[in-house]
């Protein structure tokens, strides 16, 4: 392989992993839904009269629900309980859009992942929640399990809504990577199978919102919207890495920030049964190298990656046991992008709330 070819294939496993597949995970589709919140909420007292029957939820006909795929819950776990939502992830990442939003094709990079976020409820409005993960990579011949980045997060409550009222339920959340997983010193024989991580610290700051109409019956509609603003902090690189690289390179990568925006809306057709809906639009700015690039094969190596969009989507389907477990399952793929990975995904969730 020559040095070109590895790092378009080290750029396109960066872009991966920051855009599409769990591997270094972001944190707005990692935030664990509660479906006894949704619960509690219908049961409350019923709205005064004067309210439009569609801001009144039965008492009678709770709905159960998971949370559709990516966009988070406006509610944070109450004290005392915790939420548990593990994940497969079955990922494809068989092209890359140019600077044109083209498709190009690449060899497909495989990735399985699997998350286990788990959030607990620590006093009134706030919880905390982490992300264990390890993935499969396997490309071209090449193959590695590896550890993948940690996320950590805390939620607070900011409004609560309630039966009869016009407002959402919002709340606010800080996240952090930590930078566990590998991602430099790479092997150039492994193909970027070897990436875990982003050097990153990646703090993140994220505005949530979801609200629940009622339709008559057995049907709700819940619409949800995230939007997550993430700063990157500036990574120290040797050799083969995230960023694109090879022999010779030491210095320092300055990872471009993100910009991640969430519509996520769910329909239930009957208590245990309900269709989900993801649209996920990320903007990444532009990466910097600070250093000495190197060369691999008399070539000079490239240390940076140009800023990207993507726009994904996620239909899914979910069938709950009761107000407590469910399970969701769905296809994440890719409908536009530029200088970003064109992927297509497959996820399973199951959801117990306690």
């Amino acid at each position: 392989m020559t040095a070109r070819a590895l790092t378009s294939t080290l750029c396109s496993l960066l872009t991966l992993c920051f855009a599409s597949a769990p591997l270094m995970a972001d944190l707005e589709t990692l935030i664990a839904d509660t479906p006894s919140t949704q619960a509690k909420t219908a049961r409350a007292k019923a709205a005064p009269k004067d309210y439009p029957w569609w801001l009144t939820p039965s008492s009678k006909r709770v709905p159960w629900l998971t949370g559709p795929l990516l966009t988070p819950s406006g509610h944070v776990v109450p004290a005392g309980h915790f939420n548990a939502e593990p994940y497969l992830f079955v990922n494809v990442g068989k092209g890359i859009y140019n600077a044109e939003w083209d498709s190009v094709s690449i060899p497909n990079f495989y990735n399985i992942t699997t998350q286990q976020p788990l959030q607990f409820g620590l006093v009134k409005d706030w919880d905390f929640q982490f992300v264990p993960q390890f993935s499969w990579n396997h490309t071209d011949g090449a193959s590695k399990w590896v550890l993948n980045d940690l996320p950590i997060a805390t939620d607070y409550q900011v409004v609560s809504d309630r039966p009869g009222t016009w407002w959402p339920g919002v709340k606010m959340t800080l996240g952090l990577n930590l930078p566990i997983g590998k991602y430099q010193k790479l092997e150039a024989k492994k193909k970027g199978t070897d990436i875990g991580g982003s050097g990153s610290w990646a703090p993140a700051l994220s505005l949530v919102m979801s609200r629940l109409f009622y339709f008559g019956n057995h049907h709700y509609f819940a619409p949800r919207f995230a939007t997550t603003y993430t700063f990157q902090t500036p990574v120290h690189v040797k050799g083969f890495n995230s960023y694109g690289g090879g022999h010779g390179t030491h210095g320092k990568a300055f990872p471009g920030n993100k910009l991640a925006v969430l519509l996520g809306m769910e329909y239930t057709l009957t208590q245990q049964l309900a269709l989900a809906l993801d649209i996920d639009y990320t903007h990444t700015d532009k990466s910097r190298f600070s250093g000495h690039r190197g060369r691999t094969a008399g070539v000079h190596n490239r240390v940076k990656l140009p800023s990207s969009e993507q726009v994904s989507l996620a239909p899914a389907i979910e069938y709950n046991w009761s107000a407590y477990v469910g399970m969701i399952a769905g296809v994440w793929f890719t409908v536009a992008g530029r200088n970003s990975a064109d992927f297509i995904n497959g996820v399973i969730a199951i959801n117990i709330y306690k």
